[in-house]
């Protein structure tokens, strides 16, 4: 038998307060040219960020990265300025406390890589369908259980990914119609809008409860 611990593991657990940013806008800075650097510069490079590298010395296995920018040079202040982003990256313990104060006195966010607790971020687990992105994390740094969650996830989310796109067009263009704008929102984000979605009957019951120019109004823009 297994043994019940009797503790509440969810006493005590960091709170997170999640955003969606559009990368080709998003500026990260990391600060050490080491294998933790060159994981994180490949993450954030494949969401499309914008990356700069600052370090005396960068593995071998940056000369493979495209797109990105290496500066051979020691830490400066002047490095973070236009950053939103800093990882903290180095394997000088003195350094990384240094650039965390200089990071909380510009109002930086930065992820401090020796350890996740003194960090202002942490960077979850992310997954992307055509129509659905969406992010996880655990309340405890457990980046394998994320992963295991994440992959839980999409599939599940694999089942509304193609009405998500269509629902999404169709709500643009009921934005339009101002005097059902919030009946159609809301009748087409739904489960059984999607049932009928899914039985190629929703032009049938959109007509049905919203009438025929509705209807051609909704459609001519899709």
């Amino acid at each position: 038998m297994y043994k019940d611990i009797g503790k509440d593991i969810s006493k005590g657990s960091i709170e997170y307060t999640y955003l969606s940013i559009m990368s080709n806008k998003f500026n990260v800075g990391i600060i050490g040219g080491g294998k933790v650097g060159y994981i994180k510069s490949k993450n954030f490079l494949s969401k499309k960020c914008n990356v700069e590298v600052l370090s005396l010395n960068f593995v071998d296995d940056f000369e493979h990265i495209k797109n990105i920018k290496l500066i051979k040079k020691g830490y400066y202040k002047e490095f973070i300025k236009d950053k939103h982003l800093v990882i903290i990256a180095t394997d000088n313990k003195d350094l990384n406390l240094k650039i965390k104060k200089d990071c909380e006195e510009d109002y930086k966010i930065y992820i401090f890589a020796e350890d996740y607790l003194n960090s202002m971020a942490i960077a979850p687990v992310q997954r992307n369908l055509n129509n659905i992105s969406f992010a996880v994390n655990t309340n405890y740094g457990n980046p394998k259980g994320s992963l295991m969650v994440a992959e839980k996830i999409i599939e599940t989310l694999k089942k509304y990914d193609e009405f998500i796109g269509y629902s999404s067009l169709i709500r643009k263009s009921a934005k339009n119609i101002e005097e059902h704008k919030k009946q159609i929102i809301d009748f087409v984000c739904s489960e059984d809008f999607k049932y009928m979605y899914e039985k190629k009957k929703d032009k049938i019951v959109i007509e049905m409860f919203f009438g025929e120019e509705v209807l051609n109004k909704i459609y001519k823009n899709l």
